[in-house]
């Protein structure tokens, strides 16, 4: 638990450096915000590109993309659940994930899947899973999930038919507030 907080000390480090980056790409001083004049040795193209590349470098380390670490769990604080927006209507569970993930900490917890959630649902006996007529499990509704903002809505993909599970804003609600349960 200790290397969490001093990991979370270097993230916050990791995403000052980069926008005081940013700051000196755009020609700013990050120091007061004036602009930097234009003969300054800072206001090079080379240099610029430089910065930006490397504030770029500086955000995939904060995202956890060039981490050696193996990540096994999902973890989401209430400051980043707070930050979830969700696509709007009613949406699928791997539009969920995606939005999920967009607010994660990726040196600090590996991403959510639809699979996830949806095993994870099923587990809560929110969702059910079903044979279709070619043998091929699929997940359906069962009888709580309208309860919790879930329902079957038919769709098309290239002239085909299929009815899709998509959730409410009280269904994206409920994963929200339960993603850490659902996740297990």
């Amino acid at each position: 638990m200790k290397g969490d907080i001093y990991m979370i000390y270097d993230i916050e480090k990791i995403e000052k450096a980069k926008t005081i980056l940013q700051s000196i790409a755009s020609g700013n001083n990050p120091i007061n915000g004036e602009i930097i004049e234009e003969e300054n040795f800072i206001n090079d193209p080379r240099l610029i590109r430089m910065f930006y590349f490397i504030a770029e470098v500086l955000d995939n380390v904060a995202k956890g993309n060039y981490s050696e670490r193996k990540i096994s769990e999902f973890v989401i604080t209430d400051e980043q659940k707070n930050k979830v927006v969700f696509t709007e209507g009613n949406i699928g569970v791997n539009e969920i994930a995606r939005c999920i993930n967009q607010q994660i900490n990726l040196l600090m917890s590996k991403k959510v899947t639809g699979v996830v959630i949806n095993n994870g649902l099923k587990r809560l006996g929110i969702l059910s899973e079903e044979m279709d007529d070619l043998g091929k499990k699929r997940t359906t509704t069962n009888e709580k999930s309208a309860d919790y903002g879930f329902q079957l809505e038919k769709r098309n993909y290239n002239g085909v038919e299929y009815y899709m599970v998509v959730i409410d804003e009280k269904g994206k609600r409920y994963i929200l507030d339960n993603i850490e349960k659902i996740a297990k």
